[in-house]
């Protein structure tokens, strides 16, 4: 059970959230447009990062609601990522080096405009079983039984963050070792995660974490063109293969030059991350965020001031 005031701020930070995405669900027809598509799902991870902070016994529907929301963003994943590559693609087009590179990139987004149709068609029927207005009840009164912790909201604070903290940042290092699209992308849903807590509980700070933040987003960034261009360089080696099948050597042979700039852009947006990850751990974390809470500093040097980028 949390103390009062953390379950207070926190239900505060679920309010909020939840009439952002209900204003974005109100706008006619926001899942056919690109951005709205996408601050939906924002919105839908967001609330998600407070449902995960609340007591859930607190919450008589949290359990419902929390995978109603979990879907929700599932559903929208595929369309999104289709999205993306159409843009990626596009701006490729236009900056097309000759009129065959730009045939190739005419028939790739020939493709994934087929897709993002098929996916489109089956994100409309799932929405329609998800039942989103029930999402109305997370702001129903929770029952709050005492007695509370006898802790402060700081502590309480911190106690939330310090376990997603560890998730987050206890593996960068290894990470940025070696170069692992899958695990690089599961670290990046971690620190979004670990941001959107950290934003939710801005009510128990005695100074705004703003350094600490844009670090995270510096990392967010960075890490989502990663995933970005290595999902499009899938998708090309899929199709390059189906294009080699066909014997049609010549689009597939543009294909492979595509290939060969998004490969290098990937590996160009790696090495930012490994320099954005130096000194990304627990224990930095730790340094900054206890201070801007208001509690006792843990042993050590203070935290380096983020670079401007």
């Amino acid at each position: 059970m949390h103390p009062a005031e953390l379950a207070i701020l926190l239900h505060r930070a679920l309010e909020v959230r939840l009439a952002g995405l209900q204003a974005l669900l109100a706008a006619a027809d926001w899942a056919e447009d690109i951005e709205q598509l996408h601050q939906v799902r924002v919105s839908a991870r967001r609330l998600g990062a407070v449902l995960d902070l609340v007591d859930p016994e607190a919450y008589p529907r949290h359990k419902g609601q929390r995978r109603a929301l979990k879907r929700l963003v599932d559903v929208l994943g595929l369309p999104r990522e289709l999205d993306v590559h159409a843009g990626q693609l596009e701006q490729r087009r236009l900056a097309a080096p000759s009129p065959v590179q730009s045939a190739v990139l005419e028939h790739l987004l020939e493709h994934v405009d087929r897709t993002r149709a098929k996916a489109r068609r089956a994100m409309h029927k799932e929405l329609e079983a998800l039942r989103l207005p029930d999402l109305d009840r997370l702001l129903e009164v929770p029952s709050l039984p005492a007695p509370f912790q006898q802790t402060s909201l700081q502590e309480a604070a911190w106690a939330c963050l310090e376990p997603r903290a560890e998730a987050a940042l206890g593996g960068l290092a290894t990470l940025a070792m070696q170069e692992d699209p899958l695990a690089l992308h599961k670290a990046r849903v971690r620190i979004k995660k670990l941001r959107y807590a950290v934003e939710s509980l801005e009510g128990a700070f005695a100074v705004a974490p703003e350094a600490v933040l844009k670090r995270f987003r510096t990392l967010q960034t960075t890490l989502g063109e990663h995933h970005d261009l290595a999902a499009l360089e899938a998708l090309l080696w899929e199709e390059e293969g189906h294009l080699r099948g066909r014997e049609r050597h010549l689009l597939a042979t543009g294909v492979l030059e595509l290939l060969g700039d998004v490969a290098e852009a990937r590996r160009a947006a790696f090495s930012r991350f490994v320099v954005a990850a130096v000194d990304q751990d627990p224990t930095t974390f730790a340094r900054a965020v206890r201070p801007a809470l208001g509690l006792p500093a843990i042993p050590g040097p203070p935290p380096a001031e983020a670079s401007p980028r």
